[in-house]
């Protein structure tokens, strides 16, 4: 089932279909060995695991969180201005978003789809996204206020990506987060992602050690996702 078909479905009903496994992936194809590759897998329907955790950062943090990247090897990539709107969902704890991104001159809006998925003793998010048209992005906002009932949720930040040529597939990102009340602010994520059929535990391991690396100390992630945050602020 296409991404587009896979949306409809969950605004409607409350019940999913079985799904396809999809063809496996390999690693290296799905983490990508370039930041080209990396969009690429970010930007395809086919679905992965979002490993990742995201760590609340002070102003007092940011010069020294910034010169840990550079010693870890990381430089900064894109800069990205998103919006991100929630369409609603039949389904708790499911997410369907249209996200706004604005790279300089350059404008893409995509679907995506996350749901809880238990995995490795754990939970993970895995992770359907797809590029929209301008038409396609009309009709689904549109749709999902009339489901609504009103406006739909919607909170803003700005993204600073780090890459690491030696570390294909991980994202260390420095967001500057508005709209979300008492949270908003500055966050960083440290993600890795990881195909169906990919080493979800592995992944967690070397999260947990970037993160102890790059704040110089054992730090608690935040449990709460972005919309979230959102839903209580308005609260």
């Amino acid at each position: 089932m296409g991404i587009l078909l896979k949306c409809l479905w969950r605004l409607v009903f409350p019940w999913r279909m079985p799904e396809r496994q999809a063809p496996p992936t390999s690693t290296k194809a799905a983490t990508g060995t370039t930041h080209a590759a990396n969009n690429a897998a970010h930007h395809a329907s086919t679905p992965n695991f979002e490993v990742e955790r995201k760590f609340r950062l002070q102003d007092s943090e940011l010069g020294a969180f910034s010169e840990r990247l550079v010693q870890m090897g990381f430089s900064p990539g894109r800069l990205i201005a998103m919006t991100d709107q929630f369409l609603p969902v039949k389904v708790k704890g499911e997410m369907l978003r249209i996200r706004d991104e604005v790279v300089g001159s350059e404008s893409v809006t995509l679907l995506t789809i996350k749901e809880w998925v238990n995995i490795a003793g754990g939970r993970e998010r895995r992770e359907t996204e797809g590029q929209l048209s301008a038409l396609t992005r009309r009709f689904l906002l549109a749709l999902g206020g009339l489901l609504n009932g009103g406006k739909l949720m919607s909170f803003s930040k700005q993204r600073q990506e780090h890459h690491n040529a030696q570390l294909p597939g991980v994202v260390i990102t420095l967001d500057d987060v508005s709209g979300l009340g008492k949270h908003s602010g500055r966050y960083a994520e440290i993600e890795v992602l990881v195909p169906q059929d990919g080493d979800v535990e592995s992944a967690r391991a070397q999260i947990a050690q970037l993160a102890r690396t790059v704040f110089d100390e054992e730090r608690a992630p935040v449990e709460m996702s972005y919309q979230l945050m959102l839903e209580d602020s308005l609260r």
